[in-house]
């Protein structure tokens, strides 16, 4: 995968946390050339689900080219408690 887009993707989800120390990225390669990702912040408490993917595409946007753009297939944005929540659910049904 290309590191420089994964790097460029990193950095804007970073400043759609609005720069949060404690804010958590985690990227990985879809075949054959696309990213996928996790991030988590407190700051997105406040905000619903779509308010949380405009900031994040604002971000992104201001970052990346349309072609860019087109290689990211999702992402998803919680805080850690709805993730570790999500978390526990999944290892009681599973």
């Amino acid at each position: 995968m290309d590191e420089q887009l994964k790097d460029r993707v990193r950095q804007a989800l970073l400043a759609a946390c609005r720069n949060d120390p404690k804010a958590t990225v985690e990227l990985e390669d879809v075949a054959p050339d696309k990213v996928a990702g996790t991030v988590l912040s407190a700051t997105f408490e406040p905000l619903s689900p779509s308010e949380r993917q405009e900031r994040i595409w604002e971000e992104l946007d201001q970052l990346l080219t349309p072609a860019e753009r087109t290689r990211i297939v999702f992402i998803v944005a919680d805080t850690p408690e709805e993730y570790e929540a999500i978390r526990e659910a999944n290892r009681a049904t599973g």
